[in-house]
């Protein structure tokens, strides 16, 4: 993610932190919102959360204070209400001095970081729309430094010696702007960079008990390079601030020189620095940056994701030790697929290039493969959850490079039906979606009504909302965080956004289904101008015979059970998927409701949890779609319940 620290660093905004300023090198930068002349005044802001807002200042005059004090205390006031990233004032000069009083004091007062920036506003509004190359560049810079890191150890760990311990501190030192020194209680100085460190450090480390990670100064980082007692440190002081990259490269060199000096941890730590690589490359995938995790993972195993499509699988471990399954997994796969520990989840992940033949055939014991054989990748993973009687499988469909987020949310869908089956393996293409199904044409245009709020944005704001709100409506938020990279309240404050612009109240399940799908429906087909009627395209939409046939089949297992389900499913989904108002709803007990659903999930082969298991699930007030969506719909198309909103409510 990108910060504030890291847009002070870039010489193109010329920005410095005003003396006094609360710190935030590491608070998160989304967009930029430059407010023209002294409009800010008088205009609503609108939403500014995680926003840079640049502004010019007010003039000299007696009534130009006035007015400037009492706009710079609302301005200020609704920067922290909204927690903004902070406030720039375009100046001719840095320093405090140049900044109004009145804005000085108002930001003091509510703790809003205030920066001044020599830019002038037009200049600001020709870079902000060029923040999202400034995002991808600095993730590429720290997938980069990651791979120069790497390229600076041996072949064989045998060799490693303090000379290669003097290459990570060179790194480091270049990468960070700092000076670097690697010292040991006993043995002295074993790496410094430039030459003049050890003088640097000197007075700082005598007689100092060094913590994790600290800190003399926001410039100053001490890390011990082993486990508690060890006297061998990693001392850095940089040019600026650390913000969260300057961190995470530290942290990965202390662990880089601590496997060199410590012998019998080599080989984790090489390890553990190529998988947090590939994590890095599967995030950048998430968020539709495939030529960025294309060079991120070149160092590793080039051409590795140099295709057009993929599949995607996702095994889930239960409740055994992941690692176990990992190294199977990584033997299986070799470079022939990208293999990853998943952030959120007990999962493994692996992105697989799509190739000629199925790789989603039926296992059977006695086959041979040959894991050295791309095709295989399928298979060997197959093999694996076979001899491991407690884990099981999803597999998607063919997707595009760019889509593997919605090919996730597809082997995430079907882990829900891997578990009811005799090799506990399923892949997402052996039933029909909805989205298949709809009319492309009526469902474009209802769509693109729909979301047009969203859609007519500035496309680096765009494309940031509309993937954090598809995945976060199919995961819970501090899950689809980390799948991200970025913050749980990040991901929901994006959300809440979505929403707030939509028009649609985000508490309601049934908006959350609508808005679910429209997505699906923009993100296969694209979307047409705005429809002059959206309740009669959602109408023509959903009556189809295609959908009628596909709603019939999704919901005729519910069928066979003498209690009624579609009854209990409809009347859950109408109170928002709260059993107990449900249970009111139906005249029956709270415990029937649960077990009717119960009952229900593995039938239509979906994960119905929103509501069941509220004293086990983290997060329980967000909402998971992946089954609820299709129901939703399948109900509607068959029966006209529930009632979906299929319009929105904006002007």
């Amino acid at each position: 993610m990108l910060t504030l620290g890291d847009l002070c660093a870039e010489p193109d905004f010329s920005l410095r932190v005003v003396d006094g300023s609360p710190p935030a090198a590491d608070r998160v930068v989304d967009a930029v919102r430059v407010l023209p002349g002294t409009s800010w005044d008088r205009d609503p802001l609108g939403d500014v959360g995680d926003e840079l807002v640049v502004i010019r200042p007010f003039g000299d005059g007696p009534a130009d204070r006035q007015w400037g004090k009492e706009a710079a205390e609302r301005l200020v006031r609704e920067l922290a209400r909204q927690r903004a990233t902070a406030l720039v004032v375009a100046v001719g000069r840095h320093g405090a001095a140049a900044v109004p009083a009145a804005i000085r004091v108002s930001a003091g007062r509510r703790n809003v970081p205030l920066l001044t920036t020599t830019k002038t506003l037009q200049e600001w509004s020709d870079l902000a729309p060029r923040l999202r190359e400034y995002r991808r560049r600095h993730a590429e810079w720290q997938a980069e430094q990651l791979a120069a890191l790497l390229n600076r150890l041996p072949d064989r760990l045998a060799d490693a010696d303090v000379t290669v311990m003097q290459r990570v501190a060179d790194w480091l030192a270049a990468a960070l702007e700092a000076e670097v020194l690697v010292s040991d209680s006993q043995r002295g100085v074993l790496a410094a960079s430039p030459e003049t460190a050890p003088g640097t450090f000197a007075p700082l480390l005598v007689g100092r008990s060094v913590e994790p990670y600290g800190a003399l100064s926001p410039n100053t980082r001490f890390v011990p390079l082993a486990g508690g007692g060890s006297g061998t440190v990693l001392a850095v002081a940089a040019s600026r601030p650390f913000d969260d990259a300057g961190t995470d490269l530290t942290r990965h060199a202390a662990k880089v020189l601590g496997l060199i000096d410590q012998a019998g941890r080599r080989h984790h730590q090489v390890a553990h620095a190529e998988r947090e690589l590939r994590l890095s490359a599967f995030q950048l995938l998430m968020i539709g940056e495939e030529a960025a995790a294309q060079r991120v993972m070149a160092p590793l195993a080039p051409g590795l994701l140099d295709m057009e499509s993929i599949r995607v699988y996702v095994i889930d471990c239960a409740e055994e030790d992941r690692e176990i399954t990992a190294r199977l997994g990584e033997r299986a796969v070799a470079d022939h697929a990208l293999l990853v520990r998943c952030p959120a989840f007990n999962h493994l992940i692996v992105v697989d290039p799509a190739r000629d033949g199925d790789p989603g055939k039926s296992y059977e014991p006695g086959n041979p493969y040959d894991p050295s054989d791309p095709s295989d990748t399928a298979e060997a993973l197959r093999r694996i959850v076979a001899s491991l009687p407690s884990h099981r499988m999803g597999g998607s469909r063919t997707h595009e490079l760019g889509e593997v987020a919605d090919a996730y949310e597809e082997a995430r869908t079907a882990l829900a039906v891997a578990g009811q089956l005799p090799d506990r393996v399923a892949l997402a293409e052996e039933r029909m979606h909805l989205v298949d199904v709809l009319p492309p044409k009526t469902a474009r245009r209802w769509a693109g009504t729909l979301l047009h709020p969203l859609l007519t944005l500035p496309m680096s704001r765009r494309d940031q909302l509309l993937r954090t709100l598809d995945l976060g409506l199919e995961l819970r938020h501090k899950a689809a965080g980390r799948l991200l990279g970025i913050h749980r309240n990040t991901v929901t404050h994006r959300i809440n956004t979505c929403f707030d612009l939509l028009g649609l109240d985000r508490d309601r399940v049934l908006n959350q289904v609508v808005v679910s799908a429209a997505l699906k429906i923009v993100i296969a087909h694209g979307h047409d101008d705005l429809s002059t009627d959206p309740e009669a395209d959602f109408v023509a939409m959903v009556s189809v015979p295609e959908v009628r046939a596909w709603a019939e089949s999704f919901l005729r297992p519910l069928t066979d059970d003498p209690r009624d389900l579609p009854r209990t499913l409809r009347a859950w989904l109408e109170n928002d998927t709260h059993v107990e108002s449900t249970a009111t709803a139906l005249d029956m007990s709270p415990v029937t409701v649960r077990a009717h659903l119960r009952t229900a999930a593995p039938l239509i082969q979906r994960e119905l949890t929103l509501d069941l298991d509220a004293d086990s699930l983290p997060d329980t007030d967000e909402h998971v779609l992946s089954g609820v969506r299709p129901l939703a719909f399948a109900l509607h198309a068959t029966t006209g319940r529930p009632l979906l909103p299929s319009r929105p409510v904006h002007g």
